[in-house]
């Protein structure tokens, strides 16, 4: 289909952010304008709708829309405002009402310091969303054409062309040609031959509003001929809510717009778009030369306790860098590897518009990826962006980990021990990133499980064997709770009964199992050993 190439867009290859005011002169310059005056020379990394429960944990270089400002208190909007400027959101976007009024709700002060954008009232609110997404996706590295994916793309499109009997072209999100179909006496107009000749679709008067179009719809959408364009039928190829480019069929029989696609040529447009969306996602990161040699060499890294010179060169790392490690995987067993893959590729995506990205990889069923120093606060924002945006694409839970700091001369083999042991731990839906620190009590009651499992003898001897009946079953629970509440009071409240209870039993498993708990050790010991016996009661009751 035909398109304007922008010269500010990014060359092939490269990775350049997308600028706010970049944003406003190219690709929304028709649908959204500017309320004050404040600089908007600032990048523009995501697109969130305002949630009011996670304003606290919002990413910098969001564009926050705020669907419902009118219906909002004044001071509920400058609190907002306030809040969105020291999270370092790129700006806060609106539709509606006039100037003056967004001046006085969101006051002069605050405009000088937070860009406020005004869609137009024609433009709805998922149409914003997909021009934003769209131009911040070609101004990231991009999917270009490879030896692996040119012959399978070629193919869907000369599948989609016999059933049309026009040309096809499959295009990426940055509208270059990646393939086209060669179907003999196939119907081809100038506009697609030109195309075809320099591998990037031409210009056309229509092409904005007809990719607009194309990108808010769900399935196929039909226009008609226009001068000598001829009529063409056209489908968005996604991945969830990530726009991964297009397809075009001219269509001879489609002069009359209005009426539906037949049935065939709907569902072979519809099948060549999720075809086409599974090979895209499979070969994007294919189309670097050297994504494979950083993807061992990042294995290597979290597999061997001295680093070599060479790997830490492989991914752009010095013996002196601080590194993280973020480990995600999908919280059941449901996914597949095909899903595994396509979770690390668009984490990765999300993640360079953050971080320093120096490597990611898949091993076994979870995702790999290494960070070069970043703040965990930082690392933090930009794990909660990551992981809202991932609700909007996967239906399964994802779990995620973040490990501690470590210089680059150390490696990442220990770095990778912490985050499986945290992703080892229950998923936790209201603590989707959690680090070491977070969970350090049940991290240490799942080594100790380990622990007695490899050294029975280690255990408390009155603890070697299981509890037989309801008696035992207290005195353990009851114990516990003694050491964990700090006597009988704590134990009473947390237990549900009396304080005397508490004191009998804890009296009677001291004569029978004579225990001394004024002996430190020992207490130590039993504590432990109560703590290991719980964490695998839980465990056998998650596999159940």
């Amino acid at each position: 289909m035909a398109s304007a190439k922008s010269p500010k867009r990014a060359r092939r290859g490269e990775s350049t952010t997308l600028l706010l005011n970049e944003l406003l002169a190219e690709d929304a310059a028709s649908i959204a304008t500017q309320i004050g005056d404040a600089s908007c020379a600032r990048p523009v990394l995501s697109v969130e709708f305002y949630d009011a429960a996670t304003t606290d944990s919002t990413a910098a270089g969001v564009l926050l829309l705020l669907p419902s400002w009118q219906a909002m208190k004044a001071t509920a909007l400058r609190n907002i405002a306030a809040a969105a400027l020291q999270r370092g959101v790129c700006a806060i976007v609106v539709q509606g009402g006039a100037e003056a009024d967004l001046v006085e709700a969101f006051t002069r002060d605050l405009l000088r310091q937070l860009p406020v954008l005004q869609i137009t009232p024609e433009v709805t609110w998922r149409e914003f969303e997909a021009v934003s997404e769209r131009a911040i996706g070609e101004h990231a590295p991009g999917i270009t054409p490879s030896l692996l994916q040119s012959d399978y793309l070629y193919a869907i499109a000369d599948t989609i062309a016999e059933v049309f009997g026009g040309s096809v072209s499959v295009e990426n999100h940055a509208r270059t040609l990646l393939a086209y179909s060669t179907v003999a006496g196939q119907v081809v107009d100038e506009f697609r031959a030109e195309g075809i000749r320099t591998r990037q679709v031409p210009e056309s008067v229509l092409n904005f509003e007809q990719y607009r179009l194309v990108l808010r719809t769900d399935g196929p959408v039909r226009f008609p001929q226009y001068g000598e364009e001829l009529p063409r039928a056209a489908i968005a190829i996604r991945a969830g809510s990530m726009q991964l480019g297009t397809i075009w069929a001219i269509d001879p029989e489609g002069h009359d717009a209005d009426q539906p696609l037949s049935a065939e040529r709907r569902e072979v447009l519809e099948r060549g778009a999720q075809s086409a969306a599974a090979h895209l996602l499979a070969s994007w990161r294919v189309t670097e030369a050297d994504t494979r040699r950083r993807e061992q060499a990042l294995e290597r890294l979290l597999n061997e306790d001295v680093p070599s010179a060479d790997d830490l060169a492989i991914v752009a790392a010095t013996a002196k860098d601080r590194m993280r490690l973020v480990a995600m995987r999908f919280a059941t067993d449901t996914a597949g590897p095909g899903d595994l893959r396509q979770l690390l590729v668009f984490c990765e995506r999300q993640l360079h518009a953050r971080l320093s990205l120096a490597a990611s990889v898949v091993a076994g069923d979870t995702a790999y990826f290494a960070v070069v120093g970043a703040t965990d606060a930082r690392l933090r924002d930009a794990m909660s962006a990551t992981l809202r945006a991932c609700s909007r694409v996967f239906s399964t839970p994802i779990q995620s980990a973040i490990s501690g700091e470590t210089s680059a001369a150390s490696g990442l083999r220990t770095s990778r021990a912490e985050t499986d042991a945290i992703l080892r731990l229950p998923h936790d839906p209201d603590h989707p990133v959690r680090s070491s620190a977070d969970v350090s009590a049940a991290l240490l009651a799942d080594q100790l499980v380990a622990l007695f499992a490899q050294h029975p003898h280690l255990r408390h001897p009155a603890l070697r064997e299981p509890a037989t009946d309801r008696r035992d079953v207290e005195r353990r629970s009851t114990l516990l709770a003694w050491f964990e509440h700090g006597g009988a009071s704590g134990a009473a409240t947390a237990l549900q009964v009396h304080e005397n209870t508490v004191r009998y039993r804890v009296q009677q498993t001291i004569d029978d199992w004579r225990v001394r708990l004024d002996d430190p050790d020992e207490a130590f010991a039993l504590w432990a050993s109560l703590v290991a016996e719980r964490a695998l009661q839980r465990a056998a009751a998650r596999t159940t």
